[in-house]
Formats: structure tokens, C-alpha cells, sequence
């Protein structure tokens, strides 16, 4: 039996063609293709035909569709086997897993120089097309996102193919077919270049300059972008009649990507050509500098590392990062509070950012947004998730962590002394480029890339400040949001990270109920130099165009403040709906107390509790807890508000007692704490850490 996905599905058995007309028939057996001989289980078929909303029936259902096939394919086609079902084919036998197969094969010809096979192959991998596959996909399911990479993979073969043809000096033949793609895809560089080079080799120079004008107004006028340096050199060099044009001298000019990014630093860009800088203002009156790039359907907004610059993402060689995410998206850039062209007020944490990162999506208009976490920008991004979870439609984290420091919990973090030790080195010499060979290890022989990370660390920060968000973020703990979250989640991480070792990224993967976890063969942690920039990129590409419509959510993140009022008048209760009003609190429906985003902004609402509702007679005791919480019929439930309530009764007079969880997401504010110890809360399990609030300013 032989089946065809690319292009309309079609099945061939041993008596001809067999008909599967029902849509969902059909991606049952489109997913079973795939994993032709392989198990696939149940959930995953009942994912890849209904998605995130499965009717109550879909297993039974499921069965249904099956017995048809087997009907129309023969009872022995799919067999049954725990946990699901197998498509009883080999990879040969299905046209998507042979494209596959040739398109690798004739990759690796390529690099072997092997230029007419590579042509032969490439060739017999793009003839195996007859369309668009799965037609019938809604885009954003499971098999419509197999659709958009499937389709990515023939383009990037087709531009293989191309390559191999140029360097075996079949320029003639490839300039009407480079005109054709470049009408069909008219921001994809490489193909500009290749075309640009086929027609200079025709010496056809002055078409070869008109055809690189085309290629600068197309993403000039379209994504609001210059060219990236690949294609500015490819065009100097015409200009000037390099040699390395030439064929065979020249043998083939290289116009994908190359190896390593470093190959395109050069002069810096001009800098008239971005994206123009604006201000998010946020509640605090901190302005927040931001870009805007693109204008693809979903939006992505970047939460950057410890420290970050907006020029950092546009000068070489970043830009090919930034314009393959901004080639799929509306991609939003920043600069956190403290760093880059925002405010650097006197003290700034977690939830800063948090507040940092929904300012300037408020002034961008977008309700909706993929939030892709850098390196240190995850934890900002994972609470962010978390607390605004109408608000994510999905979550990328790259080279991310949940907790810095090492604990008996947790091997994988740094060790507390190690780290001193690192701040310190870090401080005395920031802003020459230090730790460029931990950070991006392919990349640390380089002088440029030393340069380009000295530049980055210079205009970022002050080696103060750079120091001290550091210290801030490696005493990070935000693992008990991982289980809050419920967006689609894309964990990218290089296996060989000497910064956060991969062990913590596949716990953090494992925690998040909806995670992907994606290991890169590599040990760059800088994405910026990283040498894995096309697969990070080409992994989120995939990863958003498969985000299905999100349901309403039944959980958030949350700080809970619960008040022990004692003897307190009645009235006493709208006073207190008064101050958490002021403090844009979220009123508990059943006990006095309220439910925050963030836990600095709760911490300072219950100081001016205790100041206002209490007095000499009747003191208010204050508990605080974060954790997750039960949205029903709008109002906040579960463990998070009864572990409050119980930390509250603990609470002096006149006091604020709040956990630990708390007290680990205000590292790096003004708030300062005294430690009560380990104590047993009346109604809850285990011992929980206390802490009591001390100063603030």
C-alpha cells in the first residue's frame, strides 16, 4: 500500500486507488502515516483530529474511524496496540517519510561537494509534490502545523537544489525558474541571492544589481526591513566584480546562511532602517522602550536576559534572528526596566518585569501574544504565563530556568559560592567581552563576536547593574508556576549549555503540563551568536503556526492576601475593598482579602492594611501566599487562598507573615524579611517556610 500526504491525500492498494472521503478519517489516517510502523497513541490521534476541544465520545469515536479505514484498507492496515494504534506500512511506502529521507540524503550530499548528486536528489525529493498536503487541516491543528514545516523543508530543498546547480555552473538554465520563485516568495533572501549570482554569471550585471533593488524594496515596503548583510555584501561584490563570483573559480557563492552567524559581522547596519523606538508608560510612570517589526498574524513579544539593548537584535549579526522572527510574526521587542533605553529606576524585580512585559503589550494594542523567554528573561516570561493566562497565547523559552541556585531539590542549579565568585569576575571586567567562551563557546576564538559581546555589554548595563539583576536572578525560584501553566509551551535549550545545564531545562520541561522540550546539538547559550540560529528560529516557526484557538482557563497564578480582622467592626470590611481597590486587587469572595498578579504589589497593600484597619485594641495579622488558584464563576479558589488564610492566623498583630514562595519572588526589591521559621499551618500539609515583612520603602 502507497500514500501520498503531499497534495491531496491519495492511497493505492493492491486492487487501485482507495477512496477515504471524511475529512476526519482522514487525519486519522494522515497521522498514522507519519508514524508509519510506529505506535501512535490514542490521545495523540484524538489531538490531531479535534484538537484542544475533544468531544466526550472522541475514544469511542476514535474506534469508529478506525474499524472504516480498516474497511476501506484491509482489516490488517492498522493494528491495534497499546497505547493506540499502528499504521501497518513502511516509511518508503509513504511519500511525506521519502521526502524526508531524500531531502537529508541529498543535503549531505551537498556539504560533501557531491554537487550532480545533490541536484538529483534534491530534485527527486521537490517531484514527489503534487500539492499542498493535508488540504483539509485547520490551520493551527496538529497536521496543518505538519503542513507549514513540510512546506518550509521543500522551499529550504528547492534552495539547496539551487545551490547545487549554481556550483556546478547551470546559471543559464536557473534564471527563468529563480524569477518565478522569487514572485512566490519574495522574502526569503536566499533565493534573492541566488538569483542575484545566476544572473551576474549570464553577465547580466546591471539585471543582477536591478534584481537585489527588488529584493530591498519588497522587504522594505512589506516587513519594514533593509536587506541583511549576506545579500548588502552579495551586491557590493557584483558591483565591484569580485572574483568570488566568478565559476568555477568562485565555484559557488554561498547566499543561505552561513555555519556560524560570525561569518556576517561586518560594519554596522544603518541604523535609519529600524524599526523607530517607542515608550510604554507603566503604572509606576517607569517608560518602557520597545520595537515593533513585522506583521504576521500572531504576535511574539521577547523577554530579553538579565540585560539587554534594543540594538543588540539589529546589529550583525542579529538581524538574521530578528527578521526570521519578524518573516511569521508581529515581533515585539523591549528593554526591561534597568537596562537599554528604559528607565533605570533605583530598585527593580521580578514582577517589574512581569509589569514591564504587559505595559508594553498594552500599548501595542495586542491581547494575545506568544511570550518567548531568553535566557534569564524565562522566569519573567514564566510568571508572566502563569498570572495572565487569557493573555499567553503561547510560551518559548530559550535557554531558560525556573530556579538558579542549587538546592536539595534541585542538583542542577549553580552553587552559591561559584557564583559569588562569577559576579565578581563579571563586575571587574564588564563591558571587555568577558565570558564570551562560556557564553557562546563556538564563538569565543572570534575577535568579532569579542567585540560585538563587549558592545552588547557596555551599552546594556553599568557593571553595577548588570551585577546586581545577576544576583537577583540566580536567587530565583518560580517553579511553582510551572504547573499553572497550560499554554502551548516550546522549550528550546542547547545540550551542551556550560551556563544552565540541560538537566534543568528537561525538569522545567517536565513540570509544565503542555511543554516541548527541544535539545540542540550545541553549547552556545547566547542566542544572538548562537551557531543554531536557523533551528531556533525554523522551531519556533513551527511551533507558532501550530498554536490551536486556547479555551477559557480554569487556573492563574496569584499572590492571595488573607486578613485576620479579630474583633474588627463591620465597616471595617468596606475599607478594606477600599484599599485593595487602590492597590488593583482582586477581592476574595468569602474572607477578608484579595488576590494580586504580583506579590510586591500585595506586600505593600497589607502594610497599609495594617497601617489603616488596625489600631492599639485591635491590630490586623496579615498572611500572604503565591501560588496557583481555581477560577469558578469568576472568583478565586483552592490551596493557594487557604494556605493564606492559614499563615494569616499565624500573622502577629499587627503584622504581615508571608511564605516562602513569596519572599523568593521579591528578590532584588526593597523589601526586606526576618525569617520565623518552619511551621505547621492548621489545615494544610507539611511545614511551610515563614517570613515576616520588616522594611520597605
Amino acid at each position: 500500500m502507497q500514500i501520498s500526504l503531499l497534495g491531496p491525500l491519495r492511497v493505492e492498494g493492491d486492487g487501485g486507488t482507495v477512496a477515504v472521503r471524511a475529512e476526519k478519517e482522514k487525519s486519522v489516517l494522515g497521522a498514522l502515516a507519519l508514524n508509519a510502523g510506529t505506535v501512535l497513541s490514542s490521545e495523540a490521534l484524538i489531538d490531531a483530529v479535534w484538537g484542544d476541544g475533544p468531544p466526550a465520545s472522541a475514544r469511542k469515536t476514535l474506534q469508529t474511524y478506525v474499524v472504516n479505514l480498516r474497511r476501506a484498507l484491509g482489516p490488517a492496515a492498522i493494528r491495534t496496540e497499546a497505547p493506540g494504534y499502528v499504521l501497518c506500512v513502511g516509511p518508503e511506502d509513504v511519500d511525506a517519510l521519502r521526502f524526508r529521507r531524500l531531502v537529508d540524503e541529498g543535503e549531505g550530499a551537498r556539504r560533501d561537494l557531491d554537487h550532480g548528486r545533490a541536484s538529483a536528489v534534491l530534485s527527486e525529493a521537490v517531484d514527489l509534490w503534487r500539492g499542498p498536503p493535508f488540504p483539509w487541516a485547520r490551520p493551527g491543528s496538529v497536521l496543518g502545523a505538519e503542513a507549514v514545516r513540510l512546506t518550509e523543508i521543500r522551499l529550504t530543498a528547492v534552495e539547496c537544489r539551487v545551490d547545487a546547480d549554481l556550483a556546478s555552473g547551470r546559471h543559464d538554465a536557473l534564471v527563468g525558474e529563480l524569477e518565478v520563485l522569487v514572485r512566490q516568495h519574495p522574502f526569503r533572501e536566499r533565493l534573492w541571492g541566488q538569483l542575484i549570482t545566476a544572473l551576474y554569471r549570464c553577465g547580466r550585471q546591471a539585471d543582477a544589481l536591478s534584481a537585489y533593488q527588488r529584493a530591498s524594496t519588497a522587504l522594505r515596503e512589506e516587513l519594514g526591513l533593509e536587506p541583511r548583510n549576506e545579500l548588502r555584501t552579495l551586491e557590493r561584490a557584483v558591483l565591484d566584480h569580485d572574483a568570488v563570483l566568478d565559476w568555477p573559480a568562485g565555484e559557488v557563492v554561498r547566499t543561505d546562511p552561513p555555519a556560524h552567524p560570525l561569518a556576517s559581522i561586518g560594519a554596522r547596519p544603518d541604523t535609519t532602517a529600524y524599526p523607530p523606538v517607542r515608550y510604554a508608560e507603566c503604572e509606576d510612570g517607569v517608560r518602557i522602550a520597545y520595537q515593533v517589526v513585522g506583521e504576521g498574524p500572531i504576535d511574539v513579544i521577547a523577554v530579553p536576559g538579565f540585560v539587554s539593548h534594543l540594538d543588540i537584535w539589529w546589529d550583525a549579526p542579529t538581524d538574521r534572528l530578528v527578521r526570521r522572527l519578524a518573516s511569521f510574526s508581529r515581533l515585539i521587542l523591549f528593554d526591561k526596566r534597568g537596562s537599554g533605553l528604559s528607565d533605570r529606576p533605583p530598585t527593580v524585580d521580578l514582577e517589574h518585569w512581569v509589569e514591564d512585559t504587559r505595559a508594553v503589550l498594552d500599548d501595542v494594542g495586542s491581547h494575545h501574544a506568544v511570550v518567548l523567554g531568553i535566557s534569564a528573561g524565562a522566569p519573567t516570561a514564566l510568571l508572566f504565563a502563569a498570572s495572565n493566562p487569557d493573555r499567553t497565547r503561547g510560551l518559548v523559552l530559550f535557554g531558560g530556568f525556573a530556579r538558579g541556585l542549587r538546592a536539595v531539590d534541585f542538583p542542577f542549579g549553580w552553587d552559591a559560592e561559584a557564583m559569588d565568585s562569577v559576579v565578581e569576575h563579571l563586575h571587574g571586567r564588564w563591558g571587555t567581552g568577558v565570558m564570551l567562551k562560556v557564553y557562546a563557546p563556538s564563538a569565543g576564538e572570534d575577535p568579532r563576536a569579542r567585540a560585538y559581546w563587549a558592545r552588547y555589554q557596555r551599552i546594556s548595563a553599568s557593571p553595577t547593574a548588570a551585577v546586581t539583576f545577576l544576583r537577583a536572578l540566580a536567587e530565583v525560584d518560580v517553579r511553582h508556576a510551572l504547573g499553572v501553566i497550560d499554554a502551548p509551551t516550546l522549550v528550546l535549550h542547547a545540550t551542551g549549555d556550560r551556563l544552565v545545564p540541560i538537566e534543568g531545562a528537561r525538569e522545567m520541561a517536565a513540570h509544565i503540563p503542555n511543554a516541548t522540550l527541544v535539545e540542540l546539538r550545541s553549547e552556545d547559550h547566547l542566542i544572538w551568536l548562537s551557531d543554531s540560529i536557523g533551528t531556533i528560529t525554523g522551531e519556533i516557526e513551527k511551533f507558532v503556526a501550530g498554536i490551536a484557538p486556547s479555551s477559557p482557563r480554569d487556573r492563574v497564578l496569584a499572590t492571595v492576601l488573607v486578613a485576620d480582622l479579630g474583633r474588627q467592626e463591620p465597616a471595617t470590611k468596606a475599607l478594606l475593598d477600599d484599599i485593595v481597590a487602590r492597590f488593583r486587587g482582586r477581592p476574595l469572595p468569602d474572607r477578608p482579602g484579595a488576590a494580586f498578579e504580583g506579590p510586591a504589589r500585595a506586600i505593600r497593600c497589607a502594610l497599609v492594611m495594617v497601617a489603616e484597619l488596625g489600631g492599639v485594641s485591635n491590630p490586623v495579622g496579615i498572611g500572604l501566599h503565591s501560588g496557583e488558584c481555581e477560577v469558578v464563576d469568576g472568583s478565586l479558589r483552592g490551596v493557594a487562598v487557604d494556605l493564606a488564610a492559614s499563615i494569616a492566623q499565624q500573622a502577629p498583630p499587627g503584622g504581615v507573615l508571608v511564605s516562602r514562595t513569596v519572599k523568593d519572588l521579591v528578590v532584588g526589591s526593597d523589601i526586606e524579611f526576618e525569617d520565623r521559621g518552619r511551621r505547621s499551618l492548621g489545615g494544610v500539609p507539611d511545614e511551610w517556610d515563614l517570613y515576616a515583612v520588616t522594611a520597605t520603602s
